[in-house]
């Protein structure tokens, strides 16, 4: 079983959860409502703006529809004969997403994100990414990366890095259809 690391709510009953979700008004406007939102596999919220207590058997239950979801995509093997001026691995990433049309998984969207810290201070960093390397070896290396996620990664794993990540739902929402939910 999976632990939240919530020390001010009580994992015990999680049906439910209260959150503040931002609603747009008739004049264009934007006010914050709070209510509840169904944390079940099929019901997962949309926009969650405050940090709030999992039910950790349910989260599992949709990392693993997300990664059967994810398994049964496959990976381009065609590329695209597009030379694209990209600056960085979170935006190659991007990229890519629009040109094939189809969300990368959760863990490779991380290993972009992490690759972009890890130039933070090196002689490269203001360089753009494809000037350290060529547009073909940097896809490449993303759908590499994307063939080991999308293949060999365990919805445990999933769930547990998601209790932590209060922006799972942006990745998830791409991959598993799941129904909106009314916020009263």
């Amino acid at each position: 079983m999976l632990v939240s690391d919530s020390e001010t709510e009580s994992d015990d009953n999680l049906n439910n959860v209260a959150v503040a979700v931002t609603v747009a008004n008739a004049d264009g406007g934007a006010r914050e409502e709070e209510g509840k939102k169904s944390l079940s596999a099929h019901k997962v919220g949309r926009k969650f703006n405050t940090k709030q207590s999992l039910d950790p058997d349910a989260l599992l239950e949709v990392a693993r529809e997300y990664q059967k979801q994810m398994e049964k995509k496959p990976v381009p093997t065609h590329r695209l004969n597009h030379d694209i001026v990209v600056v960085n691995w979170k935006g190659l990433g991007k990229t890519l997403k629009t040109l094939y049309g189809e969300p990368l998984h959760y863990l490779t969207q991380n290993v972009c994100k992490e690759w972009d810290k890890s130039r933070f201070g090196s002689e490269n960093e203001e360089k753009p990414l494809n000037v350290i390397l060529s547009w073909r070896e940097a896809e490449d290396t993303v759908w590499k990366v994307e063939a080991v996620h999308r293949l060999c990664t365990s919805p445990v794993h999933l769930a547990m890095l998601w209790l932590h990540d209060p922006e799972y739902h942006v990745f998830l929402d791409e991959v598993v259809s799941t129904p909106s939910t009314s916020t009263k």
